[in-house]
C-alpha cells in the first residue's frame, strides 16, 4: 500500500510517497476506507431524506446518519461527537446552485 502525504494548500505542494508494509496499518486503512464506503453508499440511498433541508449547508455523514450544519467545522464536530469511532465520516457542502460546474487547472 502507498501513502501520499502533502503539505497542504501551499502554491507548490511537496508530496511524499511512502510504501506502507505493516499489515496492521494496512488493515486499519482498509477498515477506514470501508467505513467511508458505507457512509457514501448510505448517502446515495438517502438523498431524498436529506434534501431540501441540506441545500446551502454542510452535510456530515457518519455512522450512516446525516446531519446538516452551517459550517464545515460544525459538521466535523457533530461527526466526532456523535460517532467518535467512525473515521470514515464525510462532510460536503450541498450547493443551492444546480447549474453544471467545470473544474479546470490553469497555470
Amino acid at each position: 500500500m502507498i501513502r501520499i502525504v502533502g503539505n497542504g494548500p501551499l502554491p507548490e505542494p511537496k508530496i511524499t510517497i511512502e510504501e506502507v508494509t505493516d499489515p496492521a496499518e494496512i488493515a486499519r486503512f482498509r477498515a477506514q476506507d470501508e467505513r467511508h464506503r458505507q457512509n457514501s453508499a448510505w448517502l446515495q440511498t438517502h438523498w431524498a431524506d436529506v434534501l431540501p433541508q441540506a441545500l446551502g449547508k454542510f452535510l456530515a455523514v457518519a455512522g450512516q446518519e446525516a446531519h446538516c450544519a452551517d459550517t464545515a467545522e460544525q459538521a466535523w464536530a457533530w461527526a466526532a461527537d456523535i460517532h467518535p469511532d467512525d473515521d470514515g465520516a464525510m462532510v460536503r457542502y450541498i450547493s443551492t446552485d444546480d447549474t453544471p460546474r467545470i473544474y479546470a487547472h490553469r497555470r
